[in-house]
């Protein structure tokens, strides 16, 4: 982030083409002027040192103009310095004469490769990003396909288990699709976003579709830190699965509850906790599709996976630790 500040910052400073040579030569009088100008009000002050305060005069020149500004302010630079401020009675000293122009055209010569280096830096984040957007773009059309296709699928069926199941999938799909949008609005280089913008969203997506009239309340508390997509993912499909599983075991008919969603980040390691206060722990859970997802998306990140039967309620722990989070 501070790389990306820094070369706008300088971007902002660069001309986008090469003035024309009257524009130029008149910003090497102002500049030379303007600085010539605070060496004779410095005069006392700087006694000796008839050129020390053109060496910033060349740099301007040289970053807000071009390299052949920055040459010609150091030759107007090193004439206006030991013409008007060399004592009375003085021989002009040739090597600091010398050493000034060495000084002058080499500090002339790296701002313009520095120039040159941002501009391609900067050309090819342009490219990274607009071939990231149609990789997004891409993926997101893909993977409505695919929704849309387990969609029919489920609705051809007449089979509750088979609907569920589909239904399931679709959810697992839409979380991935998901994160791809959340990673392109939030983020334009599509490389990481807000853990806790993209978790909230996604539990209030859940609450609102896994409810229905049940009072049934979802919290969620979730540090703020920027984690890459693919973690993002993983810890969207955990919580999907967590969460799901508490509607589905923990509240049977019309009981009302509360389901939290606790998320640490402890860089690189992210805790996850799913909690809630219903009927406890169901007796076959390790077996069902939902956990065996979520521990093997927890093995993927060389993290654990935990259940707590809280009596009642039930509290499940994942930590992730391979995850690359800020």
């Amino acid at each position: 982030m501070a790389r990306h500040l820094t070369e706008a910052l300088v971007l902002r400073f660069i001309p986008e083409r090469q003035l024309p040579a009257i524009v130029s030569h008149a910003g090497i009088v102002a500049i030379v002027a303007g600085v010539a100008a605070i060496r004779y009000a410095l005069a006392d002050a700087l006694i000796g040192y008839p050129i020390l305060l053109f060496v910033p005069a060349v740099f301007l020149c040289a970053l807000l103009l071009n390299r052949g500004a920055g040459y010609l302010a150091t030759i107007a630079s090193a004439l206006v310095g030991w013409g008007f401020f060399l004592e009375p009675g003085r021989s002009i000293p040739w090597a600091p004469v010398l050493i000034f122009h060495l000084v002058g055209f080499s500090l002339s010569a790296i701002i313009e490769a520095l120039r040159r280096t941002v501009r391609r830096l900067d050309e090819a984040e342009r490219a990274k990003s607009l071939l990231l957007a149609e990789l997004t773009h891409r993926t997101k059309n893909d993977l409505a396909i695919i929704s849309a296709a387990i969609t029919l699928q489920s609705n051809a069926s007449a089979d509750p288990a088979v609907k569920e199941a589909l239904g399931q999938a679709n959810a697992r799909v839409m979380i991935v699709s998901s994160a791809q949008d959340r990673l392109r609005s939030d983020f334009g280089d599509g490389i990481g976003l807000d853990l806790a913008a993209y978790v909230e969203r996604l539990c209030a997506g859940l609450g609102d579709l896994l409810r229905g009239v049940r009072p049934i309340a979802v919290r969620v508390e979730c540090a703020s830190a920027i984690v890459p997509g693919s973690t993002a993912i993983t810890v969207g499909l955990i919580v999907n699965e967590l969460v799901t599983n508490c509607f589905k075991y923990a509240f049977p008919d019309e009981t009302a509850g509360t389901v939290r969603v606790r998320i640490a980040v402890e860089s690189p390691r992210i805790i996850i906790h799913v909690e809630d206060d219903g009927m406890g722990c169901p007796s076959d859970s390790r077996s069902g599709m939902g956990s065996r997802l979520v521990r093997l998306l927890a093995q993927q990140k060389g993290g654990t996976f935990t259940r707590e039967d809280m009596n009642p309620g039930c509290r499940v722990r994942v930590d992730l630790h391979e995850t690359g989070a800020l």
